[in-house]
């Protein structure tokens, strides 16, 4: 059947569609194409083929590879619409997503114009602090910085190829056999590499194998690998009309392949891992359509179906479909503080078809067919040009976010008489109390917050060179006075490492050597949880408690300071079995805390137990900043299982005769707890402290823990 553009099969248009509407399906939806993430690996499949199948061609006719061309052709196709979306998103999270999520996802368009976006955010997406966090509106931009890096050393790997083989690729005659066998070998040495990798880092580093060029490239090159094997089947003149049998086989393969791709669509989901050897399965299928398709002969019914006119002109679409679905999904949700209706989802995806149509009919096709590209320099010229629009839009973008902070309205104080205000001593907690009083009476958001609404997600404690999160990292890094010999040793998750600005501080004016022993997602207890993505025991974080108490039992520090967030997620017992229940995480839970403070009491000559500051039912950053936000409709709450969770700490160190030092005064009064305490923002998430607030309650916390100067 014809395509819309001679020469391009009308069965991969088919399945480039299959692809688009899956991945679109599972993000608009939450069932029941739960596994509709593998579009993407049907997608890289489908590149890599048509790539190779392209320079193959380029080889075949004119005995040379111009590298400078093949960039140019990827130019005109891929740069236009790419930087079309991007602005329009940049310019839609200036005016939607607010001082605090703008600033981020902005810098997240400059990498996405660089084909970095998947770098970006395998980097981010490793930070436990950003975890939980709203997804960027470019974040889909990754898989195809994966492609464009593929792309990058795929076309070198063939020219080195060609030159080891003739000298210079100018030298071979033209319309003379590419070498397929050593152009096959090449990709399959790296495809396999690929895979080996992406198996290993899919089990110990999930993040990173996700958005990685390293473990997907497997993925293009047995697309790569496909087309090779089909170009050269036909330069030998094997291409043929297949037999009955040979047609039985391929219409039973095709068939098999297509079920393969649905049932994986359909019971993969978010707790898989992927993408490891899981991705075999679309991959592989994929492939043997692709190849099916191309062996000549009469379509398979298959075939057939995938080359219906609506499927083929979805398939035209898919890229700007990909482009468009995500930020009209996403930036919503942000806009709205809550998940669409199901007609809001129906209206933004009429709407991603509508751009999408719209960008294919007046972007794509007129750039790709411009006569004024043809020259290869002028096509990859365009490049830098569309990474200044991009960046302009981003610049402009934080400047019109920055410009509508308001500004003006003074810091919260106390009064010279604030003691007997507000009935303590302790002036952290009497700003607490006013900050409430304050928003009650309607007092404005103050205009110079620290941090700053725009900075708030950068607020995160410095770990130097001993940042645990890397297994690898088994090393003690001393800070504040470093040659003091009083040591305090603070050990802990993520809600011991908020602790560090205050514990620097106070040890630089104290005198203090300091280590900390902190590793996120490693609740501060003597218990195995799950790794977080699925039911797996997260072993290392054992492992880091043995060398933990090792360590401190070296050190012998004056002060042992334990400070953790308890665990949502399931925990394994002495025995091995997995519970994830709420009274029984907490039971195996509290008799982790009785063991560690246990086990460090005879290592300290003290050690104490930092309760859990509170956790939020709603984030202070996304709450200040919405259009309408005041102090008064940013007073929020602390869940009710979190209260629960620290009464759990505070019996677990009274059982184990450790003191503990409550933090709730410092965050909450009473049930009210303000998004801004004086003018200062306490938290950058829903229960993680800024450095500022930190670094704010260093004397309180000298005070409460017994500490002072000599």
């Amino acid at each position: 059947m014809s395509t819309s553009r001679p020469g391009l099969r009308a069965d991969i248009q088919g399945l480039r569609a299959v692809a688009v509407l899956t991945v679109i399906a599972s993000h608009a939806f939450a069932r029941p194409v739960t596994g509709g993430f593998v579009g993407v690996d049907v997608f890289f499949v489908i590149s890599g083929f048509l790539i190779t199948q392209l320079l193959v061609r380029e080889v075949a006719g004119t005995g040379r590879l111009s590298i400078l061309g093949f960039y140019a052709r990827r130019a005109r196709r891929i740069l236009p619409a790419a930087t079309l979306v991007l602005v329009a998103t940049a310019i839609a999270t200036a005016l939607w997503l607010g001082p605090v999520r703008a600033p981020e996802a902005l810098r997240d368009t400059v990498w996405a114009a660089f084909f970095a976006a998947n770098i970006r955010f395998a980097r981010s997406g490793t930070d436990y602090f950003g975890q939980g966090l709203p997804p960027s509106p470019v974040q889909h931009y990754w898989s195809l910085a994966v492609e464009e890096q593929f792309y990058l050393v795929w076309p070198l790997v063939m020219l080195v190829v060609l030159v080891a083989l003739t000298g210079r690729p100018r030298r071979r005659p033209a319309h003379a056999q590419p070498p397929y066998r050593e152009l096959m070998a090449a990709i399959a040495v790296l495809s396999v590499a690929s895979l080996v990798w992406s198996v290993l880092q899919t089990a110990h580093r999930p993040t990173v194998a996700y958005f990685s060029t390293a473990t997907r490239g497997w993925e293009l090159g047995l697309g790569a690998l496909g087309a090779l094997w089909l170009a050269r089947r036909a330069a030998r003149d094997e291409s043929a009309t297949p037999t009955r049998p040979a047609r039985i086989v391929g219409e039973l393969a095709a068939g098999l392949a297509l079920v393969v791709i649905v049932v994986v669509c359909l019971t993969y989901d978010a707790a898989t891992p992927f993408p490891g050897w899981q991705a075999s399965l679309p991959v592989v299928a994929s492939l043997v359509l692709l190849v099916v398709g191309g062996l000549g002969g009469p379509h398979t019914l298959v075939d057939r179906m995938l080359s219906l006119r609506p499927l083929r002109t979805v398939g035209d679409w898919s890229y700007s479909l990909y482009l468009w679905h995500w930020p009209l999904l996403v930036i919503p949700v942000q806009y709205l503080g809550r998940e669409l209706r199901p007609v809001e989802t129906i209206v933004a995806l009429l709407v991603t078809f509508v751009l999408s149509g719209l960008s294919y009919r007046f972007v794509e096709n007129p750039f790709r067919s411009a006569a004024w590209l043809r020259r290869p320099v002028r096509a990859v010229a365009v490049y830098p040009v569309t990474v200044a629009l991009v960046a302009a839009a981003a610049a402009g973008g934080s400047a019109a976010v920055a410009a509508s902070v308001p500004r003006g309205t003074p810091a919260i104080t106390l009064g010279a008489d604030w003691r007997t205000a507000y009935h303590t001593d302790d002036q952290a907690e009497a700003l607490v109390r006013a900050s409430v009083q304050a928003a009650r009476e309607g007092h404005g958001i103050p205009g110079e917050l620290h941090p700053a609404l725009a900075d708030l997600l950068q607020s995160t404690a410095d770990v130097g060179d001993c940042d645990y999160e890397d297994d690898s990292v088994r090393r003690l890094c001393p800070s504040g006075d470093v040659g003091s010999d009083r040591t305090l040793v603070v050990i802990g998750n993520s809600h011991a490492r908020h602790w560090i600005p205050a514990f620097d501080r106070l040890a630089k004016d104290l005198g203090y050597r300091t280590f900390y022993l902190v590793k996120v997602q490693c609740v501060g207890a003597l218990v195995t949880p799950d790794v977080g993505t699925s039911s797996e025991p997260f072993t290392a974080c054992a492992e880091f408690h043995d060398w933990a108490i090792e360590q401190i039992g070296e050190l012998h520090p004056d002060l042992v300071v334990v400070s953790t967030s308890p665990t949502n997620r399931g925990v394994y017992d002495a025995q091995g079995h997995y519970l994830t229940k709420r009274r029984d995480v907490a039971r195996v839970v509290g008799q982790g805390y009785v063991d560690l403070l246990t086990a460090l009491t005879p290592l300290a000559d003290r050690v104490a137990l930092l309760l859990d500051i509170p956790y939020l039912t709603e984030d202070p950053g996304t709450c200040l900043g919405a259009a309408d936000a005041t102090l008064a409709s940013c007073l929020l709450a602390e869940t009710a299982n979190h209260q629960e969770a620290v009464a759990d700490q505070a019996r677990a160190a009274e059982e184990a005769g450790v003191e503990a030092v409550p933090t709730r005064q410092w965050y909450c009064d009473g049930a009210a707890c303000p998004a801004v305490t004086g003018d200062l923002v306490p938290y950058r998430d829903a229960g993680h402290m800024t450095n500022e607030y930190s670094s704010h309650l260093a004397p309180e916390l000298a005070d409460r823990l017994g500490l002072s100067a000599r």
